[in-house]
């Protein structure tokens, strides 16, 4: 436990290094990038929960003219398809920006590691689209995962009610989100390390706590921003007050979600460094460095982690 307190520590000692690490190195331009994906994802959640409520209220209102039992079936399926796409938008949109912005994230991730250690990767257009399709691969590896345990999660609280149902049902799954989500960003400095999946699988689980950090503030964020617009939607017309308060909360939330993914790959990659090393890659073609002295790194775990490539 004292090792996970610290990876901890690091990851989130880490977040706000990587705020300042992005502003004064100006890197704050990829913002744009996840601006626009989250717009996507959130235009796409209206418009599956739009279609949703539609089909719920010609169930409710028009049951007249839904003549046969296959009339109302369909329906029914229907509104059904609509509900699980938008949770699947809700739930795992963070998945989304994950894979969808890996081009983006890798580019910002190899970034900050040449500014602290001068290690350069020269560009393949070939190890670009391996390292998407390795992002699309492990996310929905991830997210298949994840979702199974929440659902085991969530059928033994059925069993449940007060306030050991509240935490199996609501807090849990959102705490194994942190993990998953906090993974995925590791992964891309794996990546370069040359680890593959399974190896990369192993050192994430010995560091589960820099996994939780990374993801926790990331994943915060985005249910952060969706609480606020839907407390912002629910308000009385006539309440001004209410409607300015939650409407700056909601647009301060929409930025802080936008702005996760990049503080989220920098943290990664400045922490990944702090514990194994960065500079010390031999896969990378040394160049020159723009910030930082050669420090001995701690050894959390980590020494002779992988001594080569597992085949």
């Amino acid at each position: 436990w004292m090792k996970f307190f610290k990876l901890l520590g690091i990851g989130y000692n880490n977040y706000w290094n990587g705020l300042k690490f992005v502003f004064k190195h100006k890197l704050y331009w990829f913002v744009i990038f996840p601006i626009l994906l989250f717009r996507g994802i959130f235009e796409l959640g209206k418009y599956f929960e739009a279609l949703e409520g539609s089909v719920g209220y010609h169930i409710k209102h028009d049951m007249d003219q839904i003549a046969t039992l296959n009339g109302l079936t369909w329906m029914t399926l229907k509104m059904i398809f609509y509900q699980k796409m938008y949770y699947l938008f809700t739930k795992f949109a963070l998945y989304f920006v994950i894979i969808l912005l890996s081009p983006v994230l890798a580019v910002v991730s190899e970034k900050v590691e040449a500014i602290l250690t001068g290690n350069k990767y020269p560009w393949n257009f070939l190890q670009l689209v391996k390292d998407i399709k390795r992002a699309i691969r492990l996310n929905l590896r991830l997210m298949l995962v994840e979702y199974t345990i929440i659902l085991t999660v969530i059928v033994i609280g059925m069993f449940l009610d007060g306030a050991a149902n509240f935490i199996l049902v609501y807090v849990i799954p959102i705490i194994i989100g942190f993990y998953f989500y906090g993974f995925g960003f590791i992964d891309y400095v794996n990546e370069r390390r040359r680890l593959n999946i399974a190896q990369s699988i192993h050192f994430v689980g010995r560091h589960k706590g820099l996994a939780f950090a990374l993801g926790s503030i990331f994943s915060l964020c985005f249910y952060s921003f969706n609480y606020s617009w839907k407390a912002f939607l629910a308000l009385n017309p006539n309440d001004t007050d209410g409607q300015l308060l939650w409407g700056t909360i909601a647009v301060l939330s929409f930025i802080m979600a936008a702005v996760a993914p990049l503080i989220a790959i920098t943290s990664s990659t400045l922490s990944m460094h702090e514990i194994v090393d960065l500079g010390k890659n031999k896969y990378a073609v040394k160049g020159e460095k723009v910030e930082g002295e050669d420090t001995e790194k701690e050894s959390i775990g980590t020494e002779n982690e992988v001594n080569k490539e597992e085949e």
